[in-house]
């Protein structure tokens, strides 16, 4: 996962504008694996689970396929058998280290790449992937325009986002109880969480804009967590009888509660004007530069060296990290 530390409310600041260095914070730190947060979360792993058997579907079978901040690999089975070649990026050297146990098979037989990366600086051409998918990151970015132009600018033709929207059902009742509308209507992000390790939530129109802004057409997908947490609030023998009323509940409103009723909406994105594919299209390498200056690389078997920076980035645990030195 990627996480970084507030930054302030602005929206329009590019990525060279954002010191990175002083917003990416450890999320390894003290031992933290982010497998231990689906424990106990057997509804929402189910409801976005099935939500993905749906959607993915849409970005076709791409040759190349980003899965941008994708973790431990929860979700490579939902594109591992349609993408040709996949690239899952994460900040956390964790979660790489258990994606390179978990997809071994795929990394041995160079079918899948593992990257460290900043999503805000990331080490790929334009247009190196035909295809991407970001999802339960989007809540770490509080400069969201600049994460999306920077992520959207290596992705081709098609895109799947998953957005945390502020002025869900829910969250409307409790800003009308609070008296907080104003802030959850309006277009700035909304914070949540504590000081340490915040959240941010937006407004689905203001985001669907600034992907319009950087090229991209979008269209509603689905609303996913629609009764989120739902059975964590319940003794387990009532969930167990609710549960399939709640799962029929779930399916009926990922297609009626889209742009309104869950916390997760689920965009689909294309481009405009489709980007052309790499001339190389079977290489790696040939799809990098160095995330510090977008200088070419000079690779071996084990470090990738920058022609115009001299910066080394490095392949440890099955992944190569590629965040920039000064930001490690």
């Amino acid at each position: 996962m990627w996480w970084p530390l507030e930054i302030g409310h602005r929206s329009h600041r590019t990525v060279e504008e954002i010191d990175m260095s002083a917003v990416i914070t450890d999320y390894d730190r003290n031992n933290y694996d982010y497998r231990s947060y689906w424990d106990g979360r057997d509804y929402e792993a189910w409801a976005e689970d099935r939500a993905l058997e749906h959607m993915v579907p849409l970005l076709g079978r791409p040759d190349w396929m980003v899965d941008f901040g994708g973790g431990f690999g929860r979700n490579a089975k939902h594109y591992r058998d349609r993408a040709r070649r996949y690239v899952l990026v994460d900040y956390s050297a964790t979660n790489l280290r258990n994606a390179a146990r978990e997809l071994a098979g795929d990394v041995g037989t160079g079918r899948a790449f593992l990257i460290r990366a900043d999503l805000n600086r990331l080490p790929f051409v334009d247009a190196a992937f035909d295809s991407a998918m970001v999802v339960r990151v989007l809540h770490h970015l509080p400069e969201m325009a600049a994460a999306l132009v920077e992520m959207g600018r290596t992705v081709r033709d098609r895109w799947l986002l998953d957005i945390p929207i502020k002025h869900h059902a829910l969250g409307l009742a409790r800003a009308a109880v609070r008296g907080e509308l104003p802030a959850v209507r309006g277009p700035q992000p909304l914070r949540t969480g504590h000081s340490e390790t915040p959240f941010w939530n937006f407004k689905l129109s203001t985001v669907r804009e600034q992907l319009y802004a950087a090229g991209w057409d979008t269209r509603l997908t689905g609303s996913v967590n629609n009764l989120r947490r739902w059975d964590r609030a319940l003794p387990s023998a009532v969930v167990r009888t609710l549960r399939p009323v709640a799962q029929a509940v779930e399916t009926a409103a990922r297609h009626g509660g889209r742009g309104w009723w869950g916390p997760s909406q689920f965009v689909y994105a294309q481009r405009g004007s489709i980007l052309p594919q790499l001339a190389d299209a079977e290489s790696m390498p040939a799809r990098m530069r160095c995330p510090a200056c977008r200088g070419s690389l000079f690779w071996t078997s084990d470090t990738a060296t920058c022609h115009g920076c001299a910066n080394a980035y490095h392949h440890v645990d099955g992944y190569w990290d590629f965040t920039v030195p000064s930001a490690a």
